[in-house]
């Protein structure tokens, strides 16, 4: 069995997963569906393909990923040794050298992303219902079912017109009817995504544009993750860079900054020829490496540009914090560039903090900043602040740390509110008097 992997991120978090593998069996068309989290480990992924893969199709002779360090790292390339499986890791962004598997992969992803759009807090629970209604439908690749090419039959499916409830067992009618509901959407969401697709298919469907040795091109990044001071940063297209190599019928090896921890070879409909400016001027200097920081890369801060405080919802039984971002302007980047950053994310940058609060004359969003994780007992309230209908305290324990809560358990800080709002009365009523 051949099968590619692909991971769906920024979902919605349900039961606990905030990502989807999507396992697409080259043969058949068939799909895998497992909820997980963004942070899937190796040995996660090898449990995954243990009890979801083999148990059903039994041991792989191929598997086709991306470069995420979950499918390419040393426990996996030795598990595939050991287990006599073909690891294809694939070029950067999508694999094209199974162009059909390609576009099942993306077709599945967009059905997918339709299907969860209509349960965002439960698309866990419904994806085995997803998954058999994809395996149940005739492919565009195949003109058959999963389930037809696998078994050699359709399995049967909830009839349109079920047998009339039982009054006296209303359980059993929500169940069925729920399920009925479920796939009349998956039916929906099949249908969608495979109109997108082809209104995408046709947009931009060109011929292939044939590049050369030490020519210069630009580099799509839309889709690649690049060092750079933030995920959201990523321009549309980066370089100019130079190809080195033909690698395939349509893929290039780009030479890329040694610093870019991607593999260096795409496919050409994510490049664009590079033209040279009519005047030397227009020509922008390539943006500063980052600084190598306990081996982390990080970027420069020219300057912090302006700052505010919201409200993060905490997990369940968590109450919510108030969460500091600050807008930067990251040093040899243009203004384009500009992007908010949350404090926690610049352990290293309390020079360039310390200065912007200076500047503005404030020290409360500096207090935000240093969130304290100290069991110490609380000692007193010290300041509040409100934004909207929240309000906020700056607590201090007896250890000296401090940390701002919002909306805080009135029951648990009842005695020090009840102390903090009378001295502040009273201070308020020194100020106003004559």
């Amino acid at each position: 069995m051949h099968i590619s992997v692909d991971m769906v991120t920024g979902l919605p978090d349900s039961n606990g997963h905030d990502a989807l593998l999507v396992i697409v069996d080259r043969f058949s068309k068939a799909i895998i569906l497992v909820p997980c989290n963004i942070e899937l480990s190796a040995e996660g992924w090898a449990r995954i393909l243990r009890d979801h893969v083999y148990t059903r199709h039994g041991m792989l002779q191929v598997v086709i990923s991306d470069r995420g360090p979950q499918f390419v790292s040393t426990f996996m390339k030795e598990l595939y040794r050991m287990l006599d499986i073909t690891q294809n890791a694939s070029m950067a962004f999508h694999p094209q050298t199974d162009g059909q598997t390609e576009r099942v992969n993306q077709e599945v992803e967009k059905y997918l992303r339709i299907f969860i759009n209509y349960h965002q807090d439960d698309w866990a629970d419904w994806l085995p219902l997803a998954e058999f209604a994809h395996n149940n439908r005739a492919h565009s690749a195949t003109g058959r079912s999963p389930f037809m090419i696998l078994y050699g039959r359709n399995p049967r499916i909830i009839p349109d017109s079920p047998r009339p409830p039982n009054s006296k067992v209303p359980a059993a009618s929500d169940f069925s009817k729920t399920m009925a509901q479920i796939h009349k959407e998956t039916e929906t969401a099949l249908e969608e995504a495979a109109g997108r697709m082809k209104a995408q298919y046709d947009k931009h469907k060109r011929p292939a544009r044939e590049y050369h040795p030490r020519d210069k091109v630009w580099l799509d990044a839309t889709n690649l993750h690049l060092p750079r001071p933030k995920k959201k940063l990523d321009d549309k297209r980066v370089g100019p860079f130079l190809i080195l190599e033909k690698t395939g019928a349509a893929a290039y090896k780009l030479k890329l900054p040694p610093h870019w921890k991607i593999h260096p070879r795409f496919n050409e409909k994510l490049l664009s020829p590079f033209i040279a400016p009519t005047f030397l001027n227009q020509e922008q200097p390539p943006p500063p490496p980052p600084d190598l920081i306990d081996g982390e890369e990080e970027w420069e801060i020219e300057q912090i540009l302006d700052s505010k405080t919201r409200k993060v919802r905490g997990k369940r039984g968590q109450p919510s914090t108030a969460v500091v971002d600050y807008f930067i302007k990251w040093a040899g980047h243009t203004r384009e560039h500009n992007s908010w950053v949350t404090a926690s994310e610049m352990g290293n940058a309390q020079e360039a903090i310390a200065e912007y609060e200076e500047k503005m004359g404030s020290n409360e969003r500096v207090a935000v900043v240093k969130i304290a994780t100290s069991k110490s007992p609380l000692a007193m309230v010290l300041n509040h602040h409100f934004d909207g209908e929240d309000i906020s305290y700056l607590c201090q324990r007896e250890d000296g740390t401090q940390k701002w809560v919002l909306n805080p358990d009135v029951t648990k800080f009842e005695n020090f509110l009840v102390e903090y709002w009378s001295n502040y009365e009273s201070h308020s009523i020194q100020r106003t008097e004559p």
